[in-house]
């Protein structure tokens, strides 16, 4: 089982979307389950919860884990693909706002999607590692202090990148600073 799987096209976001979808990947602990075992367990119809089973393994949501046959029937155990399910932010890319405005904080949330997205796609391929998340402050630092910092590892960073050799790594890594501004409670949209 993967740690993690980003739903990434229309066709799975509009599989997981339904409600009774949702409660089926809930009931899932450690064990497999039969679309059998599903319906006693939800109080739903046989036939109605083997389509939900049905859509959400064609889209890669479940993966069938083993079939047992019961009194010359053949039951079908599923299990979900990974343990966490999220929603990729690219799947609907739309706005109202003029893109050829030069707008800097169109730049900002596109560099922060695909920083998302790249820190999406280590995390399903299973390559993270704790070294992987530097450091994470949740302090407060004047915009002065942001830029001192960012100087700080600029200066860094084109001081290693001045004594690399020409050979290729085998191994690379993918750097990112975000600074993210506090907002008053009043200013949160929840």
């Amino acid at each position: 089982m993967k740690e993690l799987l980003v739903l990434r096209d229309l066709e799975c976001i509009k599989a997981i979307a339904h409600p009774r979808r949702i409660d089926i990947l809930k009931s899932f602990e450690k064990e497999p389950l039969s679309a059998k075992q599903l319906s006693q367990m939800l109080d739903e119809p046989h036939a109605k919860i083997n389509y939900h089973i049905k859509t959400l393994y064609k889209v890669g949501i479940l993966e069938l884990v083993e079939e047992k046959i019961k009194s010359g029937i053949v039951e079908k155990y599923y299990y979900p693909t990974a343990k966490n399910i999220i929603v990729g932010k690219k799947v609907i890319d739309f706005s109202l706002d003029n893109l050829d405005n030069g707008d800097k904080k169109d730049m900002c949330i596109s560099k922060f999607e695909n920083m998302s997205e790249l820190f999406y796609k280590a995390a399903e391929n299973e390559v993270l590692q704790p070294n992987n998340v530097i450091e994470y402050s949740d302090v407060s630092f004047a915009e002065s202090e942001i830029n001192e910092i960012n100087e700080a590892i600029r200066t860094k960073v084109n001081e290693i990148l001045d004594k690399r050799c020409e050979s290729e790594l085998d191994e690379g890594y993918n750097l990112a600073l975000v600074s993210i501004p506090i907002l008053k409670k009043e200013e949160y949209n929840l």
